[in-house]
């Protein structure tokens, strides 16, 4: 028999002191007595062994890392440049962090530039699974931090070197230092925690870190029946000494940047909240989404869980709706850690939705106060619903077994070619061509697969062995132990291949074996107006790239995408001659489909 006896927040946290007569098996002997420890096992295990592994592939991952490159050769440590003349879409924590972790190695990898997320994802999940740990029960707490560590969106952010993950453990963090200054001392003193890590956030986005979590807790407080004045004082002088550092940023990033900065800094904070255009910036601030955008980003996010809440909706009994005042009624009076958790889903979710730029990682924050009742439903649901559980259990337990049988007829065997397969019902010939080329490009490890295989059919005996001695309670946990090893065949086998097959690394290996470039005679067009940039061709060249428009060179080599350039070529076929040296096909999410090479020279 086991009985848990929880002391205090760091019994709860670190060693959750446990009286016993039998030491319980290891897995549950961590999950009772260490469960933190447990948390960052298998954070480590499904996100920091893979995050150097496979190509940037995208504009975004790139782009992020250019800057921290001209941090460290070009020692611009307060505005770099990123491509050509173009300056740091974001403020610079992100990018100093992954500076810093690159400097043993000497240069910016996709390892050093994804570290700064993959930490933000273990802060993220630590500090959930702390705030709620001490204010509900253990269970609830950890079954809710494994939800955030398996919902789809926050283990995709985690493996991106994007500035959102950061920006959200920072948030999730203030608010629950804002929760527990309330708390605990009723908004007395000062907590000069609080505003440090508002900076931070401030330092990452910019002043979103400040405006919205003491949005959410001044709403909350207000909830509470604090005096509206009482409120509002407290919460400026938190953001006063915020602003401090930031604000000395923001003039040394004015001072180097100018105008231009000035302008940046008004559409990235001012221009996509509000949906202004017209603000001398030379892109389209994107992202336009309906209203019906973000509701879709949350339940892509949080797949596989929102698939488990579709089933069980059809397992419910439903009544009459007791009506608005009622339902207000019962909100005001849920225990004080459930109405925050419930205020900062619904405040952070009304926040992001009002402009008409949407991001799904926008409502990141918003992820921890969600996973907890998710995790308090699939509890009601294992104790009272227990066949809606099996009926889940059974359908993950289905869809890992045909992904293991899939990647080992494919990919360890070779049995079926899946070129082969496709081209029976791919009507379209140019996507075959191209998923042909990305297939032979692609390179597996055989002994990888088989590791990897083994992992995920072994827990998939685990969840067929739970559920047919019907243990619901462990079938459920072993679910995320099948979703964890799909995690570990993706992030390990079939995402690095496919980044690696679509990444334009071997372009610019190309150029630079082929051709005497450097840093002063490669140029490209900067204007995301009229031509999409090529930020991963820009850092796998060392941010090379120069603006050709603004410095009207002599000679040198230009890059361009071959529709790009028929633009080029009606504005500059007077002054410049243009020798097209080399055409590459391109299939990574950056730039255009076909990039091509030439060395001009002024007329």
């Amino acid at each position: 028999m086991v009985k848990l006896n929880i002391c205090n927040e760091f019994s709860i946290i670190f060693a959750a002191k446990i009286t016993k007569t039998m030491r319980p098996p290891s897995l549950q002997y961590f999950y009772l007595e260490k469960p933190a420890a447990l948390l960052i096992a298998i954070t480590v295990i499904s996100v920091f062994l893979w995050i150097g592994f496979g190509d940037f592939y995208t504009k975004g991952e790139p782009r992020e890392a250019s800057v921290s490159v001209s941090m460290i050769e070009k020692n611009q440590w307060i505005l770099p440049d990123v491509y050509a003349d173009e300056i740091a879409y974001k403020p610079p924590l992100m990018h100093w962090l992954t500076a810093v972790f690159s400097l043993p190695g000497g240069n910016v990898t996709p390892l050093s530039a994804r570290l700064p997320s993959a930490l933000a994802f273990l802060g993220l999940t630590l500090c959930s699974f702390m705030f709620f740990g001490r204010n509900l029960r253990l269970q609830e707490a950890f079954l809710g931090a494994l939800i955030l560590l398996t919902a789809f969106e926050t283990h995709r952010s985690a493996m991106t070197a994007r500035v959102d993950m950061l920006l959200s453990f920072l948030i999730v963090w203030v608010l629950a230092l804002l929760f527990r200054w309330e708390e605990e001392k009723k908004l007395k003193g000062f907590p000069w925690l609080i505003p440090i890590v508002m900076s931070l956030a401030v330092l990452t986005k910019g002043p979103v870190g400040i405006v919205l979590p003491l949005l959410v807790s001044g709403i909350y407080f207000l909830c509470l029946r604090y005096n509206f004045w009482k409120v509002a004082g407290k919460l400026i002088l938190l953001a006063l000494p915020a602003s401090i550092i930031p604000l000395i940023w923001y003039v040394a990033a004015y001072q180097r940047g100018g105008e231009n900065f000035i302008h940046l800094v008004l559409a990235e904070n001012f221009g996509r909240f509000f949906d202004i255009n017209n603000l001398d910036v030379l892109y389209d601030l994107g992202h336009g989404k309906g209203w019906w955008y973000n509701w879709a980003s949350l339940a892509g996010g949080f797949i596989p869980w929102t698939i488990l809440i579709v089933i069980s909706l059809f397992g419910l009994s439903y009544k009459r709706f007791p009506g608005i005042r009622s339902v207000w009624n019962s909100i005001l009076q849920m225990e004080k850690i459930k109405l925050f958790a419930l205020l900062a889903a619904i405040v952070i979710f009304v926040f992001f939705s009002l402009p008409i730029s949407k991001r799904s990682v926008y409502l990141m924050p918003t992820y921890p106060f969600i996973a907890i009742f998710i995790a308090q439903y699939i509890l009601y649901l294992t104790e009272y619903k227990a066949k809606i559980i099996r009926i889940f259990a059974v359908l993950v337990g289905i869809i890992a077994s045909l992904t293991g049988l899939i990647v080992f007829l494919t990919i360890t065997t070779h049995w079926i070619n899946p070129v082969n397969l496709f081209s029976s019902f791919m009507k379209n010939k140019a996507s075959l061509a191209q998923f042909s080329t990305i297939w032979q490009s692609a390179h597996f490890s055989q002994l990888g697969s088989e590791i990897l295989l083994i992992i995920l059919f072994f827990s998939i005996y685990v969840l067929f062995n739970s559920f047919r001695k019907k243990l619901y309670l462990k079938s459920l946990y072993a679910v995320f132990g099948v979703y964890l090893s799909l995690f570990l065949l993706m992030e390990g086998l079939i995402l690095p291949a496919y980044k690696d097959a679509i990444s334009v690394r071997p372009i610019a290996k190309d150029i630079k074996a082929n051709y005497p470039i450097t840093n002063n005679n490669v140029f490209v067009m900067n204007n995301l107006l009229e031509y999409p940039n090529m930020y991963g061709l820009n850092f796998y060249l060392h941010n090379y790239c120069r603006n050709f428009e603004k410095e009207s060179p002599d000679e040198g080599y230009f890059l361009t995408g071959v529709n790009s350039f028929k633009k080029v070529l009606q504005k500059y076929e007077t002054s410049y001659s243009f020798n097209l040296l080399e055409e590459y096909p391109n299939y990574s999410r950056d730039g255009e489909r076909v990039i091509q090479l030439y060395f001009f020279r002024k007329k």
